[in-house]
């Protein structure tokens, strides 16, 4: 009985002792699995491009002309030849208010200035025989042929006929016909400008007053784009400078130049005016519409250019994975530039080099990849590796 029991103790041990290794070879091969699986990441190659930061200031559209057309004098609208939208050349009739009384009113005058040059030619007439008759009794008097009185009485109506000649009675007649005329000439309203009615405040049988618009006129073949500039991007701008405009109303963007810049600050706003010129025969481009135009602060050319969401922020800095094999290398880099979606790099990175975009948030140095992405030429050569 007792031999029996010294056998199975060795037995028992034994069999713990395989399983005890069972185990354990087992947990290394399931790490060393681990270790092994390859982390799904997509991938591009760094190429060399253009790049430019841009600051965005904000304005709105207005015309490069713009008058409002007020009647130099009141009275009914006989006739309005325009609409809202209608082309005009300047000159083209407008409107014009009735003017029965002042043609009434310049016949009238036309008769009065009539009157007033007989009148003139008359006065003429008795100045020109009140002076001979004058001289005629100074000779005499010196004679002794008529007395002090006598010649008294002559240089008297002489002067009389000089006053009366002089008076300017077909002057002033003449000017009451030119101003009825002037008056009749304002009735009729004309497009100062070339362009097209923006609107219209009046019709005809009303009243129009000589101090309420009654139309405006806009010319939109160019068009300014007003805005204004902070102090910090007054530097970026100058005249005759050319810069890209945006009117998300046209889906479009517009180029223009600097047409104004205001050499002083406003004091509420603190910014410089600014105006920019753009061609708009087109028409695309309506006053009012909101623009935002961009000034460029920095640019570069031909230099690597990445997508912004590739970098990673570590605690040493920003990072990125370059596929080296079938793994990644954890590249430290110095970037410059940056805009809303790409990023300047300017050290770490190399034109040509193979770079994760998806993906990299998983990663560490030296991890295990394989590149996903469709139609990728080089993933079969990772994923052999």
């Amino acid at each position: 009985m007792v031999y029996n029991r010294v056998v199975r103790l060795p037995v028992l041990l034994l069999m713990a002792f395989a399983l005890i290794l069972a185990v354990g070879c087992g947990s290394k091969d399931n790490k060393a699995a681990g270790e092994d699986k390859a982390v799904p990441v997509t991938a591009m190659e760094a190429t060399k491009d253009n790049i430019s930061a841009k600051t965005v200031i904000t304005g709105k559209v207005a015309p490069s002309s713009e008058v409002i057309i007020v009647p130099k004098i009141g009275g009914r609208v006989a006739q309005v030849s325009v609409d809202i939208g209608s082309k005009v050349k300047k000159g083209d009739l407008l409107l014009k208010t009735d003017t029965t009384d002042l043609e009434i009113q310049l016949t009238a005058a036309i008769n009065g200035l009539t009157n007033a040059k007989l009148t003139h030619d008359q006065a003429v007439l008795s100045h020109n025989n009140a002076k001979a008759n004058y001289e005629r009794m100074k000779s005499l008097f010196q004679e002794g042929a008529v007395s002090q009185q006598q010649l008294e009485q002559a240089e008297l109506q002489y002067n009389l006929a000089k006053d009366a000649m002089s008076q300017p009675v077909a002057e002033t007649a003449m000017n009451q016909v030119d101003g009825i005329r002037q008056q009749i000439a304002d009735a009729a309203i004309t497009s100062p400008i070339d362009g097209e009615v923006a609107t219209r405040q009046i019709d005809p049988g009303e009243m129009a007053g000589s101090s309420a618009p009654v139309m405006s006129v806009v010319n939109i073949d160019t068009v300014f784009v007003e805005g204004t500039i902070a102090e910090s991007d007054i530097a970026l701008v100058k005249e005759g400078q050319e810069v890209i405009v945006r009117v998300d109303a046209t889906g479009g963007s517009f180029t223009g130049k600097v047409k104004l810049l205001s050499p002083v600050a406003n004091p509420q706003t603190k910014g410089y005016s600014v105006k920019i010129e753009i061609d708009n025969t087109d028409r695309k481009l309506k006053p009012g519409m909101f623009a935002e135009i961009e000034l460029i602060t920095k640019s570069r050319e031909g230099v690597v250019v990445i997508p912004k969401e590739a970098l990673v922020t570590r605690d040493s800095g920003k990072v990125i994975y370059v596929v080296k094999g079938g793994a990644v290398e954890q590249r430290q880099v110095e970037t410059g530039i940056e805009t809303d979606k790409m990023t300047e790099i300017v050290n770490g990175l190399s034109e040509g080099e193979k770079f994760v975009t998806e993906g990299q948030h998983s990663l560490a140095d030296k991890t295990k990849v394989t590149v996903t992405n469709a139609n990728d030429t080089d993933s079969s050569k990772n994923n052999d590796n």
